[in-house]
């Protein structure tokens, strides 16, 4: 069964790096989990402590307040939380000996794959520059490149963007560009 953000390569063609964004991209949607139990919880509470009737019509509202504020918690839950983690679990970076690529919904397309030899300059703009200025593990970056006519691509949330500039230098100049 082929994945439907698949990049194919062509034949000859290897994989050098293939990588997610950074995980602290998930950060967001944890905190936002966070807060959406937080805030259900609370606004569930208060309505059980303030206002608890016993008489027919108003069990009725009662119950369809309960349902409502869980609605609202299951589309903060959707918004927030399930869709940016699905987002960031499928989209990857790839480096072949032949293409840089960004793959998964962040692309048009599923996927935008431009050719090394019509690179002009790739770098990093945020974040570490150097292999060791911060903590290996929170060392993550925006890469971009320039190809010119084609356009660019831009690899936001790059873990270890120093190393992979290098390896797309180092790819590159392979390819005679």
């Amino acid at each position: 069964m082929r994945a439907r953000h698949a990049l194919e390569l062509a034949p000859g063609e290897e994989t050098v790096v293939a990588t997610h964004p950074h995980p602290l991209g998930l950060v967001r949607p944890a905190l936002a989990a966070w807060l959406t139990v937080l805030v259900y919880s609370a606004l569930s509470r208060v309505l059980e402590l303030t206002w608890r009737p016993t008489a027919n019509p108003w069990t009725a509202l009662h119950t369809f307040v309960e349902w409502v504020l869980l609605a609202a918690a299951l589309l903060a839950a959707w918004r927030f939380v399930l869709a940016p983690a699905w987002r960031w679990l499928r989209t990857r970076f790839v480096l072949t000996t032949s293409r840089l690529a960004l793959v998964g919904p962040a692309a048009a397309n599923g996927a935008v794959a431009l050719p090394l030899q019509a690179l002009h300059c790739v770098r990093v703009t945020r974040g570490a520059t150097e292999v060791g200025a911060a903590r290996e593990g929170l060392d993550r970056g925006t890469v971009l490149a320039d190809f010119g006519s084609l356009g660019g691509l831009k690899l936001a949330g790059c873990p270890q963007p120093a190393r992979f500039v290098r390896l797309v230098r180092e790819a590159a100049a392979g390819r005679g560009n």
